[in-house]
């Protein structure tokens, strides 16, 4: 597996938060599964940066994304209350899939402490089958 690199200035889109106790683990340090509901909230963020309404697109297309790979990477421990910028961006949009690159940076510093890729398939939820990403859906996530 190829190491993810990312800078801070590779992202427009950030989230800002900050390590809180009950994230730790017994070493002190942020526990591992906790990266991934960072990252899940940084989509939200994402979502509200381009004013892109989830729960109504779900409603009016009986569409929703589906999470289908995941990848963290783990450079450097975060510790309590530690303040993270986590930066993110679509890296590629496909016929039915998308795929996220996200960066958790120490906030001051820009130092990369963690680094994720995830790929959501967007799909039909009745039938649960992939379904195409329209050109609408597109510009909506500010994707070109």
């Amino acid at each position: 597996m190829s190491k993810i690199e990312l800078k801070r200035s590779d992202f427009k889109v950030f989230w800002e938060t900050r390590i809180r106790y009950y994230e730790l683990d017994p070493q002190g340090i942020m526990h591992n599964a906790n990266y991934l509901a960072f990252y899940d909230q940084a989509v939200v963020e994402y979502y509200r940066e381009y004013d892109f309404d989830y729960e109504k697109e779900i409603e009016e297309t009986n569409k929703d994304w589906h999470t289908v790979q995941v990848t963290v990477q783990y450079n450097k421990p975060l510790y309590f209350d530690d303040e993270i910028e986590v930066g993110l961006k679509i890296k590629e949009i496909g016929n039915s899939s998308m795929t996220w690159v996200m960066g958790m940076f120490l906030k001051g510093t820009g130092e990369l402490a963690s680094a994720s890729e995830i790929i959501h398939v967007y799909t039909d939820i009745e039938t649960k089958k992939p379904t195409k990403i329209t050109d609408d859906l597109k510009a909506k996530l500010g994707v070109k």
